[in-house]
């Protein structure tokens, strides 16, 4: 009997047998981080023995299962892209047919400079006949 093998660019599949398994393409620090965790486990385990595809499955269904809100916001935050946040904003903004207003002030910053944006309220500076110092006249008097 052949196995069937589904390819794409970074996963491979086999689903031959009891368990479907996929090949995963992930970073060389990734790799030693999953060798890591796999030595940790096995050290002194007689039980069994750990492979980097049980580390590595238990690891990333635990993450599925587990991870906190600001673990997803941390990994978000490293994976954003600023013109995809972009292209996101226009997309929006043409189904709603309005900017943000904080991105609109961004906007009018960067092409109108302190003119396009909202001035904060002038104080009223000292005028020239304000105060002046008269303290020889006062002692005169």
């Amino acid at each position: 009997m052949e196995a069937k093998n589904t390819e794409s660019k970074d996963v491979k599949t086999n689903e031959e047998g009891p368990e479907k398994i996929t090949r995963l393409v992930v970073t060389k620090d990734a790799e030693a981080a999953v060798s890591s965790v796999m030595d940790a486990v096995n050290y002194g385990f007689d039980a069994g023995r750990a492979t980097k595809v049980d580390v590595a499955s238990y690891m990333l269904l635990w993450f599925k299962n587990n991870a906190p809100d600001g673990a997803k916001l941390a990994l978000r935050t490293t994976l954003a892209n600023e013109m995809t946040m972009l292209e996101s904003v226009v997309r929006k903004a043409k189904t709603s047919g309005s900017l943000p207003p904080a991105l609109r002030e961004a906007l009018a910053q960067h092409f109108f400079g302190n003119d396009g944006a909202v001035s904060k309220k002038l104080k009223k500076g000292l005028r020239s006949e304000g105060i002046t110092d008269r303290h020889g006249e006062s002692e005169a008097a």
